[in-house]
């Protein structure tokens, strides 16, 4: 069995064991316009669908409609994005400028988040092009992993890491959240990421959602550490073997009620007269 073939059978297992609704992704960075089946498969937006569209809303297309993605610089809608992947080769000053003037109070509170922005970024001009799929399609090793859930499938997830004493990371800067794809790449660390407002309004990620990425060479931990933490954390995280109480006075659907009829009605027969 390839490392592909196993990636893709660990994938089908995670989905299936926690029930994940989208499917678990593969990111491959291309640092040169290399000729790649894969990348030349996958859609593109400008060429597939004559738009532009930043990388959050692609991760959502790949993960919800089970395509292959990929994207230039050509294709990015989002040049904070496109930043973020190392798809540009030089900063525009406004974009520091717009940070702090839509995400700070002052300059300085600007100055910090564009900071912590640039800290998780590939470095400029590092990537000419981005593959983003279904990690069961996916013939290529993808650098990064990234899977979305509930904010409790999303902790088993997490949790499984802990169970090797890998500690996911998570920085909330309220921009960029697809840094946290980045991020992994650079420091080889799980890394947690609720949705920024550009995932929500431009990617349409859900209001129940949350995502971990990971090296993918963190897969076979990942997997082995869901089977280790059954015990400390059971999903799904119900305990459901119990008799339920009907809470409204007066309410009588319960076996009890019908006992209860089931003995008067006797009584009465008895107490007939014959």
């Amino acid at each position: 069995m390839s490392s592909t073939e196993r990636l893709a059978e660990m994938a089908k297992k995670v989905k299936e064991d926690l029930a994940l609704r989208t499917h678990p992704l593969g990111v491959k960075f291309y640092k040169s316009k290399e000729l790649d089946e894969e990348l030349e498969k996958a859609r593109r937006p400008l060429r597939n669908f004559n738009v532009r569209m930043p990388i959050c809303q692609l991760v959502n297309i790949s993960r919800t409609y089970g395509w292959a993605v990929a994207m230039t610089l050509e294709d990015a809608y989002c040049i904070v994005g496109a930043r973020v992947m190392g798809l540009i080769d030089e900063v525009p000053e406004y974009l520091f400028e717009d940070v702090a003037r839509f995400h700070a109070k002052d300059g300085e509170a600007g100055r910090a988040i564009w900071e912590g922005v640039e800290k998780r970024c590939l470095p400029l001009g590092s990537t000419h092009s981005v593959l983003i799929s279904p990690l069961t399609r996916m013939k290529v090793q993808p650098d990064v992993i990234v899977m979305y859930g509930t904010p409790i499938q999303v902790a088993k997830l997490a949790k499984a890491f802990t169970w090797h004493g890998i500690f996911p990371e998570m920085t909330f800067i309220g921009a960029a959240a697809c840094s946290s794809i980045s991020k992994a790449h650079l420091s080889g660390k799980p890394q947690l990421s609720i949705p920024c407002a550009g995932e929500v309004f431009l990617g349409r990620s859900e209001e129940d959602e949350m995502s971990i990425a990971f090296p993918a060479k963190l897969m076979e931990d990942l997997v082995t550490g869901l089977e280790g933490t059954k015990l400390a954390f059971p999903y799904p995280a119900k305990f459901m073997i119990y008799e339920p109480r009907i809470l409204i006075s007066g309410y009588r659907i319960t076996y009890k009620d019908y006992e209860e009829w089931k003995m008067r009605k006797g009584q009465g027969a008895s107490a007939s007269p014959k």
